[in-house]
């Protein structure tokens, strides 16, 4: 069916609930109309290109540190994985904004295969840098089109069933962790990295023909002023978006997440040396994160805080997340170090569903690309800062105790900003009965 959004026209005047707000209340009777099947090949596409990713992690990780003999290689491998995210959001929502979400998201996979497949190459030759430049390239593109993909679901679901497709693709997200690495291993061993290159590859294009049968997904500003502030830079939009409370909470949240994760994820293998029984451990450490996460998702599946609570849902998981991986840090016991990564991974994988559920049911028409991308900036960023504290205390303090550091600065963090969005909501309730 062909939406008044699809074909470029302003939503404004799409059936749908004169109580709703955002830009998936024009959307709602618009997306609830698309057949099952138009989901599903989203969905398809996004489960093709997450578990098609962590082939490539894996073999090149192994890559690196046998051309290398470097321990350094891999470690080197994860920061570049994660610094040139920082940018992609950031120009992704303005462009996603500009031209539709389809668009985005059929280029950016098409590239990204086309970084994937000049990784065989690169191999065989055994040029380093050019591995490290491909994955540069491919991380930046694929992070300037997340983005799009938050942007187009409003468009294909309905408001009811938004917050389950969130819910939806964290559950995927989370069992790829553990499912798709265990794959990878084993068909390392049988066929080698150059054709878990090749599979990679495909599965980008597969998702970009996938990605074109969807409906384009823009949206144009039905207000005077929404259409003048469209034109303004991708900066002003995300201060916009941060001047809402919520919105900011979420923000804050996934900084908070993505930087102790990350500092987690950098002392995990010691971790399981020291405390766990060896390193071979780590696996089960990992599969107990992508259990939890899976967990969350279903948890988000069946239950979503009403809009009310939304921020204060979120503050609670994320604060819950932060102080299970600190008390992770200080566990020395077998069943509760799993445990604790399993509760971490639930809490965060619930508040990352019901977070972009709010954004995406607050951003206008027009803005649902800038607003989406500050999940992906905040949690980037939250990344990149937890990399560079890794690697400053990484010969500097115990691995515990940067851990733990970690964790108090961002709960700090996470205060502050749950006091100010408090204090101005303030004026809101002192006038109410």
């Amino acid at each position: 069916m062909v939406t008044e959004a699809e074909r470029g026209a302003p939503t404004e005047g799409v059936s749908g609930s004169s109580t709703q707000t955002g830009s998936t209340a024009h959307l709602s009777a618009a997306g609830s109309a698309h057949s099952s099947r138009t989901v599903g090949r989203y969905f398809l596409a996004a489960f093709l290109s997450l578990y098609g990713d962590w082939l490539t992690t894996v073999a090149l990780v192994v890559v690196l540190f046998e051309v290398t003999h470097s321990a350094a290689a891999p470690a080197g491998y994860m920061l570049v994985r994660v610094a040139p995210r920082v940018l992609g959001p950031w120009m992704g929502g303005r462009l996603t904004d500009w031209a539709s979400p389809r668009a985005v998201m059929v280029a950016a996979s098409l590239v990204q295969g086309a970084f994937t497949t000049s990784l065989i190459a690169s191999h065989r030759v055994g040029m380093v840098w050019a591995m490290y430049l491909a994955v540069a390239g491919a991380q930046f593109v694929g992070a300037l089109g997340r983005p799009s993909q938050g942007s187009i679901l409003p468009v294909l679901v309905g408001d009811r069933d938004l917050p389950r497709a969130n819910a939806i693709l964290g559950i995927f997200f989370s069992t790829s962790i553990f499912v798709a690495p265990a794959i990878g291993a084993a068909l390392l061993l049988r066929i080698g990295p150059d054709p878990l290159f090749a599979i990679d590859a495909g599965t980008f294009v597969l998702s970009a023909l996938l990605f074109i049968t969807l409906p384009s997904g823009k949206q144009l500003p039905t207000r005077a002023a929404d259409r003048s502030a469209q034109a303004k830079s991708a900066t002003g939009a995300l201060l916009r978006a941060l001047r809402q409370p919520q919105i900011r909470m979420v923000a804050a949240a996934n900084f908070a997440s993505g930087l102790v994760v990350t500092v987690t994820q950098a002392f995990l293998v010691v971790a399981a040396h020291e405390r766990f029984g060896g390193d071979s451990f780590v696996g089960y450490l990992y599969s107990s994160v992508g259990v939890g996460g899976a967990l969350g998702g279903l948890i988000a599946l069946r239950w979503i805080p009403p809009r009310t609570w939304t921020r204060l849902s979120v503050f609670s998981a994320v604060t819950i997340e932060v102080i299970a991986i600190a008390w992770f840090s200080a566990a020395s016991g077998v069943l509760l170090g799993l445990l604790l990564l399993a509760v971490s991974a639930a809490t965060g994988s619930s508040f990352d569903a019901w977070g972009a559920t709010e954004i995406q049911r607050s951003a206008p028409p027009g803005f649902m690309g800038r607003f989406n991308s500050v999940i992906f900036i905040s949690m980037y960023s939250g990344m990149l800062v937890g990399a560079v504290w890794a690697l400053a205390t990484a010969s500097v303090l115990h691995w515990d105790i940067a851990i733990e550091f970690a964790c108090a600065a961002v709960l700090t963090f996470l205060a502050i900003v749950w006091v100010v969005g408090a204090q101005e909501r303030l004026p809101e309730t002192e006038n109410e009965p």
